[in-house]
């Protein structure tokens, strides 16, 4: 029964305007050479800065400078742009589907005190 209500839940989401809109934007995105490789060289190095602040480490100047030049390309790749707010929109709703059965389950983490 749990399973076939997770189906369920998957395939209203399936069916949800931000899916379709994230879908579509990550097939455009996906068909744009130039806009794919700015959005993997944007991920990657966001991905760099947070493991480098993960492990304690300052991050350097030029690093940060990197990663500035890349967000400045996205001024001049609108399908870069609109497949990163779908997939705002969309992982926006996978958090709150997460906090309520977080909630309902009362699934807090542990307290030290």
């Amino acid at each position: 029964m749990v399973h076939d209500q997770a189906h369920q839940l998957a395939r209203a989401l399936k069916a949800s305007r931000e899916y379709k809109e994230f879908k579509a934007a990550r097939e455009k995105l996906e068909q744009n050479e130039t806009s794919l490789k700015i959005f993997l060289d944007l991920q990657a190095k966001q991905l760099e800065l947070q493991t480098t602040q993960m492990s304690g480490k300052e991050v350097s100047p030029e690093k940060k400078a990197e990663l500035e030049k890349i967000v400045g390309l996205l001024e001049f790749h609108p399908t870069v742009q609109k497949y990163l707010q779908a997939e705002y929109q969309f992982f926006r709703i996978m958090e709150d589907v997460h906090k309520i059965v977080s909630d309902t389950l009362d699934l807090r983490p542990l307290k030290t005190d």
